[in-house]
């Protein structure tokens, strides 16, 4: 991949006619849904963009907030939370790139830019963790990132897992920040 990739939240000049994922409704929800999710207020949606081309959608996902009932979380966690019945997470809705840019890290860069919002906004917002609804092919993905499951199908990494994640991460794809004089 030659070109800089910038995140943005979803505006009304990203090209979403011409973004193709064939997995479970992904450019459907990008179609027809992503933009009354925000006008809504039930998720804000960032997508990935070549910064020579910023219409051109690469990839996106959604990120929300969710409560989870505190008896869910591991047993070894939950005795660092507040005892309270339930407890504030954010939810990564969606995740999805384009066909065209698969096997490029392009999913890795755009969860990476996930986590670093969710850390950014905790002290704001509290949550204590990312969790995501995954699907059977993607449980690998995420596991790779330190997930690990709360049910069949989600999965979730603690902030203090994700902040010692970040604390050495080096991006697999260059970015606009990276190459500014």
């Amino acid at each position: 991949m030659n070109a800089l990739i910038r995140v943005e939240a979803l505006a009304s000049y990203h090209d979403r006619k011409h973004f193709h994922c064939p997995t479970g409704g992904l450019d459907d929800y990008l179609r027809q849904r992503a933009t009354q999710d925000i006008k809504r207020r039930a998720a804000a949606v960032f997508v990935a963009v070549p910064s020579a081309t910023p219409q051109r959608i690469l990839g996106y996902y959604t990120l929300s907030s969710l409560s989870i009932k505190l008896a869910d979380i591991p047993a070894d966690y939950r005795h660092k939370l507040a005892r309270y019945p339930d407890v504030g997470v954010t939810l990564l809705g969606r995740l999805a790139i384009d066909v065209s840019y698969r096997g490029q890290h392009l999913g890795e860069f755009l969860l990476v830019d996930a986590l670093r919002r969710v850390i950014d906004t905790a002290s704001t917002i509290a949550t204590v963790a990312l969790v995501v609804d995954t699907l059977e092919d993607s449980q690998t993905f995420y596991m790779r990132y330190g997930f690990t499951p709360l049910s069949n199908q989600r999965f979730w990494l603690p902030l203090d897992s994700a902040r010692a994640l970040m604390a050495n991460y080096r991006p697999p794809i260059p970015t606009q920040e990276e190459h500014s004089p």
